[in-house]
């Protein structure tokens, strides 16, 4: 019995999936382009030594234009976190103000803006928990936050003011916020914060 115990406690702590880490960042693949992106999160077994040491962090996922190379089409995105893939599209070709999250296993995120005309404070929801994800300043989109009462707290910035190649997650929401949530979060953030070239 002993040693079936040891067996389940080695295969539950290999097991765990790239889409139950934190994820700490995300950085444009290219210095000169905003297509693709890659998603770090800080690896498992990165112990810092000191305050000074910073946690190693591992490239866990991607995201990019759907027909990447194909057409300069913004309407259309897909993205992978460890085993979980999907896509982004807007919802109506002529009606930036809604998104949609979609992942190949069928869980869907609407994202829509809270006010007409107003990219700056987004809704985001999966029908069962609703966020609200604003820039904190309308005028420089170098940060970007949720903070609810009941789900926690969600903040990205910018690591130098005024690029947006580079960008830093912290991830204070629940445990019951799905990591397609998280997803459409850091989606819309980085896609309102770019320059489309």
């Amino acid at each position: 019995m002993n040693k079936l115990a040891l067996l389940l406690l080695i295969c539950i702590g290999l097991g765990v999936p790239a889409g139950a880490q934190r994820l700490s960042g995300i950085s444009s693949r290219w210095s000169d382009s905003f297509v693709e992106w890659e998603l770090f999160a800080f690896a498992p077994d990165s112990v810092q030594a000191s305050e000074d040491d910073a946690p190693e962090e591992i490239a866990v996922g991607a995201l990019q234009l759907r027909w990447l190379n194909v057409r300069d089409d913004w309407t259309e995105w897909e993205y992978s976190i460890g085993e979980e893939q999907g896509t982004i599209r807007m919802k109506w070709k002529d009606d930036p103000s809604q998104w949609e999250l979609r992942t190949y296993s069928g869980d869907v995120i609407s994202m829509r803006t809270a006010w007409r005309g107003d990219f700056s404070e987004w809704r985001v929801t999966d029908n069962t928990i609703s966020l609200t994800l604003r820039s904190r300043w309308t005028s420089q989109l170098d940060e970007w936050l949720v903070q609810e009462n009941t789900s926690g707290s969600f903040y990205m910035y910018t690591l130098v003011e005024g690029d947006p190649r580079d960008w830093a997650i912290e991830d204070g929401l629940d445990e019951t916020v799905s990591q397609p949530m998280k997803m459409a979060l850091i989606f819309l953030t980085v896609f309102h914060a770019s320059p489309r070239i």
